[in-house]
């Protein structure tokens, strides 16, 4: 297949000065192999830790201060407001206790656990399968200490002193699942709001005996918490405002989210600036040495001028010649740069399995047209500076 004739001066052109030409390459290389792996890492591991800190539930958590209580009605408002994604009372300002929990099956045990209120939709319970009367998620650290897994069945022990005599209540339960420690890292049972109230009812009330430990029969008029958590984290400000509004003073778990918000908003944006500061020194020098190729190719574009080529064919020269160059130096870059990316996430394997730095075709594609881009557009002045080069020019140097 015969080659355009400005493609092919341009290409015997770069042959005749390869020393340039490899210069200009190893150039585009150093510039755009570190722009690569930053976007393959900001795709990969400080994309997903960012995503990772922004869904975590934990910083969607607002805590209740003060020694406030709250009726039915608040929390039927709190669950109708648009910022809400997860409301639940709590029987205590701090978690209620169980005195132990117990493996029937292994005989371990563990003392003095918290018990958290939970329902289904619970932001820490990534699963559909939310707790149910007689049913309870357990936190990875306790479900080790009782050597307990989905399945099985455990039991919790309530202890209670009523005129110096102890009494204890044993409440079968079976256990739905565990929680991973990064989504609660700390020892507790996660139950349903009824088996909580049968707890501090046989606590409270005296009538209630140990061996018949039901399930309560009636609500509190008042609770003395709530968990609370915000649908995002952009919901979190005003979720807060509309506690504020209901005379409700609370805070939020986590006291940097606009940091973090801001942080996540802005990661496209910082590295956006980073790679155009980059690009435009690279395109800058890619101007000037095509502008000085035309001036050190002047009597030759004469002579061609003057064995009559049109200025257009003369101006695709420096265009084509632009493009090659380009071209290779993109090409050379994801040569080297993709081996290295699966060298770099053999040796530094993140703990969830996902890959270090990770760069997809789209990216690829996005590569490949800025580098046209910027071959194109750094070649329009030694375009010019071709196309008004005159066939009497070769008369004269030559």
């Amino acid at each position: 297949m015969k080659l355009p004739v400005p493609l092919s001066l341009a290409l015997r052109e770069l042959r005749h000065e390869w020393l340039a030409a490899l210069c200009f390459i190893a150039a585009l290389v150093g510039v755009l192999a570190p722009l690569l792996l930053l976007l393959a890492l900001k795709n990969g591991v400080i994309g997903a830790m960012v995503d990772r800190l922004v869904e975590d539930p934990a910083n969607r958590e607002i805590i209740a201060m003060g020694a406030e209580s709250y009726d039915a009605a608040f929390f039927v408002r709190a669950e109708g407001w648009p910022e809400t994604g997860f409301i639940m009372p709590a029987t205590r300002r701090i978690n209620a206790q169980a005195s132990a929990v117990r493996n029937p099956a292994t005989r371990a045990l563990d003392r003095s656990v918290p018990l958290v209120p939970s329902a289904p939709g619970d932001p820490l319970i990534a699963s559909d399968r939310g707790v149910l009367p007689g049913s309870v998620w357990l936190s990875s650290e306790l479900a080790s200490a009782l050597d307990t897994t989905e399945g099985s069945e455990i039991e919790m022990l309530i202890g209670r002193e009523v005129d110096g005599t102890r009494e204890t209540a044993r409440l079968p339960l079976t256990v739905l699942g565990v929680l991973p420690s990064d989504a609660y890292g700390r020892k507790a049972v996660f139950l349903s709001l009824q088996d909580l109230l049968a707890v501090e009812q046989f606590r409270d009330d005296l009538r209630l005996s140990a061996d018949d430990l039901d399930r309560a029969e009636s609500s509190p008029e008042r609770y003395a918490s709530f968990r609370l958590y915000a649908r995002d984290l952009n919901d979190l400000q005003p979720l807060m405002n509309r506690l504020a509004t209901e005379g409700i003073t609370a805070r939020p778990r986590v006291e940097n989210v606009a940091l973090l918000l801001g942080f996540r908003d802005n990661l496209n944006l910082l590295y956006g600036f980073i790679a155009v500061i980059a690009v435009l020194g690279f395109w800058a020098s890619m101007v000037a040495n095509l502008r000085g190729m035309v001036e050190r190719q002047r009597v030759s574009l004469s002579l061609l001028r003057f064995l009559s080529m049109p200025h257009r064919s003369v101006a695709r020269i420096p265009l084509a010649q632009s493009l090659v160059l380009v071209g290779i130096g993109v090409m050379l870059t994801l040569v080297l740069v993709l081996p290295g990316l699966v060298v770099l996430n053999t040796v530094f394997q993140a703990p969830s399995g996902d890959p270090v730095a990770r760069l997809g075709m789209s990216d690829i594609g996005w590569v490949l047209a800025l580098g046209a881009l910027t071959g194109a557009s750094a070649a329009i002045w030694a375009m010019r500076a071709a196309a008004s080069i005159s066939s009497e020019e070769v008369l004269r140097n030559g």
